[in-house]
């Protein structure tokens, strides 16, 4: 019996085969069931505040230096342009 003989009669044999039944639903429903929510420690509520004070003050900062890089670099620009030619 050549390879091609061998592999044909596994793969015939193979298909014969039924797959095992497996029902995993209620295991993984007692699972889910049995996760409760735990109520927040108070470390967890610190980090939490801690999260959203952070949040508050990064934006007007983000506006605050975008603010001020234009109006710095407003003289730079202005420059830039007057000498733009030599570039060209």
């Amino acid at each position: 019996m050549n390879w091609e003989e061998k592999i044909r009669y596994l793969a015939a044999r193979a298909r014969q085969e039924a797959p095992p039944e497996v029902n995993v639903a209620p295991k993984v429903l007692r699972i889910l069931a049995g996760s409760r929510a735990q109520p927040v420690a108070a470390y967890e509520r610190l980090w939490m505040w801690l999260a959203a004070v952070s949040s508050a003050v990064a934006v007007p900062a983000a506006v605050f230096a975008l603010t001020t890089y234009f109006t710095r670099s407003e003289p730079l620009l202005e420059i830039s342009n007057a000498i733009s030619w030599v570039m060209q």
